[in-house]
């Protein structure tokens, strides 16, 4: 059997857990710089806050409802996660998490599946003061399914639930709604419901074939997954394939030289991440983009991609060719509102192939990386920067409802006074 143990509503109780006054409370998470509700409580969602729901639409619930809003801590929750991981792990080995509220978990050999996944969520509400739901079943799929079902009836289901049995499996897919399958996106919702399928039950009964000439093999696997078999085994980590670095500006930039040190900031976090990893690249992408919903102004977006001639993770080389990246794109006279570097096609730094042709600086610049990442690791990031980097300036987001870091920063602990 497989099981999936999701975080309720993760960020929101998250918030709660070292402000015990808040529960009971309606309580919404806002995304990056503040801009929209990416968590809500269930007492916010009975507000008519939807997933999404832009900031200034809810603000005047803080009078009315008295609405709790936080910004965005992503510190506090990937440590409550790492957490919940240290304690799912006293119960099972074989675990995979899939985000930072989900894990799935491979109960193969162990007996008793239902009591084993009960006390760990008992054990993770009482460790943590975290509410979590878990679905068991056959497939990693359909484990989705049986999670769904657990946290929509928690009454009913003790916020476990599990299916095991053919007549559950067809009352859960009859259940469940076709656009909340896993893998179902937006454009296939479309399409398969003008051919009258409605939920996950209608779905699995279309012919193999038509499915295959739909979705491809994927769908196939779908279709097995939904109905038990399993399709998808335990996925094993792996490097990233490319990594990015994009931000929006504080408000619309004409003037080149703030681009162009906003990109080299850019260039050089990506390559930190790449020398974190262990990994080089060979080809460096810059794209700039104006404000698309500034209807008024004239629109422009671009991107362009340099072939490195030896694969680095130097932020000096790989801000060096970001720079001829962006001089390739940007025109004057347009106002752009972001940018970003994404990086890709990476080989193990310790397996790099050098041209010939062209000088390697990759080896003459890596004393240097080394030690610019062990002076920032221990006295905070960015202190040691580039030149084309602004010394003065740190990028940060708008956080004007952040709460502590209390279980990351020792300055930022509860401090109880007895």
């Amino acid at each position: 059997m497989i099981a999936l143990i999701d975080g309720n509503n993760f960020y929101a109780s998250c918030e709660r857990i070292f402000r015990p006054d808040w529960r009971e409370k309606p309580l919404i998470v806002l995304s990056n710089n503040d801009g929209c509700a990416i968590a809500r409580s269930n007492e916010a969602k009975a507000l008519g806050i939807a997933m999404g729901e832009p900031y200034f639409k809810v603000k005047q619930f803080e009078k009315t409802h008295g609405l709790i809003v936080r910004s965005a801590n992503f510190v506090l929750y990937g440590d409550i996660s790492n957490r919940v991981v240290q304690i799912v792990r006293r119960y099972c080995n074989d675990i995979e998490p899939y985000s930072i509220d989900e894990s799935f978990i491979f109960l193969d050999g162990y007996s008793d599946p239902m009591g084993r996944m009960r006390n760990l969520r008992e054990k993770v509400f009482r460790g943590l003061d975290l509410p979590t739901s878990i679905g068991i079943a056959e497939s990693k799929t359909l484990a989705k399914v049986a999670n769904k079902i657990a946290k929509k009836y928690p009454d009913r289901t003790g916020t476990v639930y599990m299916i095991d049995t053919p007549a559950k499996i067809e009352a859960a897919l009859k259940w469940f709604p076709l656009e909340d399958i896993w893998g179902v996106g937006r454009r296939y919702y479309e399409r398969f419901k003008k051919f009258g399928v409605h939920n996950a039950w209608d779905f699995c009964q279309l012919p193999d074939d038509f499915l295959r000439d739909e979705m491809g093999i994927l769908g196939v696997r779908m279709k097995k997954e939904l109905l038990g078999e399993r399709q998808y085994q335990m996925t094993i980590p792996e490097p990233k394939k490319n990594i990015s670095t994009t931000r929006t500006f504080d408000k619309a930039r004409e003037d080149y030289n703030y681009i162009w040190e906003r990109v080299s900031t850019y260039a050089s976090e990506c390559a930190r991440k790449m020398r974190e990893q262990g990994s080089c690249c060979k080809h460096v992408t810059v794209f700039i983009t104006t404000d698309r919903y500034r209807l008024t102004d004239t629109q422009y977006s671009d991107s362009f991609t340099i072939t490195l001639p030896n694969p680095s993770n130097s932020s000096i080389e790989i801000s060096e060719y970001a720079k001829k990246a962006l001089d390739k794109i940007f025109i004057p006279g347009f106002s752009y509102r972001k940018a970003g570097v994404i990086t890709g096609t990476f080989v193990p730094e310790n397996e790099r192939m050098t041209s010939m042709f062209d000088e390697d600086h990759h080896e003459k610049h890596k004393p240097i990386m080394q030690a610019m990442d062990r002076i920032n690791n221990k006295l905070g990031t960015h202190k040691v920067k580039l030149a084309s980097m602004d010394i003065q300036k740190t990028w940060k987001m708008e956080q004007k409802h952040l709460s502590p870091k209390y279980s990351t920063t020792f300055y930022e602990a509860i401090i109880l006074k007895a």
